[in-house]
């Protein structure tokens, strides 16, 4: 087949083998952009757990959900795998049908093939951007919780060093306090 968006007829109508490829066509298509999208997934998990173990509780609540957005989208693809199946029984079904005999129902069965290839396309790109906008989301909720935590980070800094010269004025005090006990000590 030249080109997955083109169906070849023959004499019967569509050709099972071009709509069978066809569908695997968008179908491993579907499949990599998933599987691409789930490893992308995976490594922000990964980053996020080897760079913040004691994540905050509202990240891991985050990450609960962009977990059930992932299911969701499985669940889509799950669907669309049916409506897949589906399809190729119709195709099927159409073979063993009798043939056109006329170009008004060839046009007709034409149209119904182009209208059902554009559905999957759309179906397709929207499952893309749905599965797009979540990995954004996620990258930015991970870009706030790093600058959160460098954040915290100065914080804790500042206190410090802050304690450090409290415990250093302190010191200076209690020797200052010592001199002066020894100054005033009676003699025995």
């Amino acid at each position: 087949m030249a080109s997955p968006q083109n169906f070849r007829t023959a004499f019967r109508g569509f050709r099972r083998e071009d709509v069978t490829h066809y569908l695997e066509y968008f179908h491993n298509k579907y499949q990599t952009q998933i599987n691409q999208l789930t490893s992308e997934l995976e490594q922000l998990r990964q980053s996020c757990q080897t760079e913040a173990p004691e994540a905050p509780e509202d990240l891991r609540e985050e990450l609960a959900s962009l977990s059930a957005k992932l299911e969701s989208a499985e669940a889509e693809k799950a669907a669309l795998q049916a409506r897949c199946h589906e399809l190729e029984d119709r195709c099927a079904q159409l073979e063993r049908q009798p043939a056109i005999t006329s170009d008004r129902e060839e046009l007709e069965v034409y149209r119904r093939a182009e209208q059902i290839e554009r559905l999957a396309r759309e179906q397709s790109e929207l499952v893309y951007y749905r599965a797009s906008g979540v990995l954004a989301d996620a990258s930015a909720k991970v870009d706030r919780s790093a600058s959160e935590l460098t954040e915290l980070a100065d914080q804790v800094s500042d206190r410090l060093t802050q304690l450090q010269m409290a415990v250093s004025g302190s010191k200076q005090i209690l020797q200052d306090a010592a001199s002066v006990m020894k100054t005033i000590r009676p003699n025995p």
